[in-house]
C-alpha cells in the first residue's frame, strides 16, 4: 500500500505563484493542520486494515519536507527524500502569478509530450516517478509526499487513464490517496478530518 499525499497549502499557493520546482516555499499555517489531518486519515486507514506505515519518502522541496516532517511525526516513521518525487519542472513559468502563466498558457495545446513552459512534459513527470514507485518495497506500507502535478502524472501512469494528465483535475493540497497495488491499481481518496478555517 502507497499513501501518495500532496504536501500542504504553501506561502506561494496562497499567495496563487507558479512553483513548478522553485525549493523555498515553506507551508502556511493551514498547511501545517492539512498535513496533521493527511497524518490522522492515514493513521486510521492503516489500521483499519490491519497495517502499519514504514516509512515516509518526500521530495526534496521544502513544502514536501515540511509536509513529512509533520506526517513522520505523527506516524512515528523515518523519513527518506528523494528528489524524483519534486514537482513538474516548468520551466520559464515558475515564479509567476497564475493569471500569468494562464495567459503565458492560452491558446497552446498542452498534451502529455508538451514540456510547460520549456520545462518537463507530463510524461516525462510520469515516467521519473513511475521510476521511483518502482523501488519502493512493496511489502511495506509507505507514505509518498509530492505534489499535486506529479501525482496527477503518476495516477495517468498507473491507470493508463490520458485524461488524468488534464490540469483541470486538480489534486487539493493535503488530500491523500492510497494506492492497493502497482500497475492497474485501485485508488482510494481518503477523507481528512475537518479543518478550521480550510
Amino acid at each position: 500500500m502507497i499513501y501518495l499525499v500532496r504536501h500542504g497549502q504553501s506561502e506561494w499557493n496562497l499567495l496563487r505563484r507558479t512553483q513548478g520546482q522553485i525549493p523555498h516555499p515553506q507551508l502556511t499555517d493551514l498547511g501545517r493542520r492539512q498535513a496533521s489531518a493527511a497524518a490522522q486519515a492515514i493513521h486510521a486507514d492503516a489500521e483499519a486494515n490491519g497495517q502499519a506505515v514504514r516509512s515516509v519518502i518526500a521530495s526534496d522541496l521544502v513544502r514536501a519536507v515540511q509536509t513529512a516532517q509533520l506526517v513522520a511525526g505523527a506516524l512515528a516513521v523515518p523519513i527518506h527524500l528523494d528528489g524524483r518525487w519534486r514537482e513538474q519542472s516548468l520551466g520559464r513559468l515558475e515564479g509567476l502569478g497564475y493569471g500569468e502563466t494562464d495567459a503565458e498558457l492560452a491558446g497552446t495545446r498542452a498534451g502529455p509530450d508538451a514540456p510547460i513552459g520549456g520545462g518537463e512534459s507530463a510524461r516525462q513527470v510520469a515516467e521519473r516517478v513511475a521510476a521511483a514507485l518502482e523501488d519502493l518495497d512493496p511489502t511495506e506500507v509507505a507514505v509518498v509526499v509530492t505534489h499535486g502535478d506529479t501525482i496527477r502524472c503518476l495516477l495517468a501512469r498507473v491507470t493508463r487513464i490520458a485524461a488524468a494528465f488534464d490540469a483541470s483535475n486538480p489534486v487539493p493540497n493535503g488530500a491523500v490517496i492510497a494506492l492497493d497495488g502497482r500497475c492497474g491499481c485501485r485508488i482510494r481518496p481518503l477523507e481528512g478530518p475537518p479543518l478550521a478555517g480550510a
